[in-house]
C-alpha cells in the first residue's frame, strides 16, 4: 500500500492511460478523483476502484480552480497529480495544412491543459512542501512530425514545462517532484485512431500500418497500458523521491534507433 492515504487527481481518467494509472494508485491505497469530459466510463470507474469521477475540462481555468477548491474542501490535500488528458487532433490535413481552429483545440487541451493543472495543484502541494506531479507526454517530444505538428508541439512543450515546473517545486526546501513520462506505440483509443488516419492517408489498412511502425521498435510490437501505469505508479509514489525534472521514455526501444 504504497500510496495509503494519498489523495490523487487523474485527468483523462477515462482514458486507457489514465484508467490503468489510476487503477494502479488505487490497488495501492490511494483515492483516486478521476476527472473527465466522458461522463458514463468515469464515473464506472470511480465506482469501480471506490474513487470519485468529477465532469471536468482541463481546458478551462474556472473549471481548474473549482476541482482543486473542492478536493481540498473533502481531503483537505492532493498529493498527485497526474496529467493524463489529451487528444491527436484532426490528422487529414497535416503539416502546413493544419487548421488554426485545429493547432488551437490541440494545444489548448495537451498543453493548456496541464499548465493550468499545475497553476492550481502545485500551490496546495507547496503548501505541505511535498507532492509529485506526473505529466503525460509523448515520445514524439523528441521527434518531428511533419504530418502532426499540434501534436508533437504540444508535447514538446509538456516536457519543457516539466523541467521548469521541477524546478519551482525544488525551491525554498520543499520536495513538489515534476516529471514527464512519454509513452511509445501503446495500444490505446489514440493510437489507435493516429494508426487509422495513417492508413486513410496513404491507402495502407489499420494493420499494415501498425506493422510498419511496430518493424522499427526493437521490441517489435505495442506496449499497453499497465506499462505506463507502473512508471506512474513509480513516480506517484515514495519510492522516486530523489527524482525530479526527469523525462521517462516508454516506448520499447523506438527512440533510440528513430527519429521522426
Amino acid at each position: 500500500m504504497k500510496l495509503k492515504d494519498h489523495v490523487a487527481i487523474v485527468t483523462g481518467g477515462s482514458g486507457g492511460l489514465g484508467g490503468a494509472s489510476a487503477r494502479a494508485m488505487a490497488r495501492e491505497g490511494a483515492k483516486v478523483i478521476i476527472t473527465d469530459i466522458a461522463d458514463a466510463a468515469g464515473k464506472k470507474l470511480a465506482a469501480e476502484i471506490g474513487g470519485e469521477f468529477h465532469h471536468h475540462d482541463v481546458s478551462s481555468e474556472p473549471e481548474w480552480i473549482a476541482l482543486v477548491a473542492a478536493v481540498k474542501k473533502a481531503h483537505g490535500r492532493i498529493d498527485i497529480l497526474l496529467n493524463a488528458a489529451g487528444i491527436e487532433g484532426d490528422l487529414a490535413g497535416g503539416g502546413l495544412s493544419t487548421s488554426y481552429d485545429g493547432w488551437r483545440k490541440v494545444i489548448a487541451i495537451n498543453l493548456d491543459g496541464t499548465f493550468l493543472g499545475c497553476k492550481h495543484v502545485m500551490p496546495v502541494m507547496l503548501e505541505r512542501g511535498e507532492g509529485s506531479v506526473i505529466n503525460i507526454a509523448s515520445i514524439v517530444s523528441f521527434m518531428g512530425t511533419p504530418t502532426t505538428i499540434a501534436y508533437g508541439a504540444s508535447k514538446a512543450g509538456v516536457e519543457q514545462m516539466s523541467r521548469s515546473l521541477a524546478l519551482i517545486g525544488a525551491a525554498d526546501g520543499k520536495h513538489v517532484r515534476c516529471n514527464s513520462v512519454h509513452p511509445g506505440v501503446i495500444k490505446t483509443r489514440m493510437t489507435d485512431s493516429i494508426f487509422a488516419q495513417f492508413a486513410s492517408n496513404t491507402g495502407k489498412t489499420d494493420a499494415e500500418v501498425e506493422a510498419m511502425i511496430c518493424a522499427s521498435v526493437p521490441f517489435g510490437k505495442r506496449g499497453v497500458p499497465d506499462d505506463v501505469a507502473s512508471l506512474v505508479l513509480f513516480l506517484a509514489s515514495d519510492d522516486s523521491r530523489y527524482v525530479t525534472g526527469s523525462a521517462f521514455r516508454v516506448d520499447g526501444g523506438w527512440s533510440v534507433v528513430h527519429a521522426g
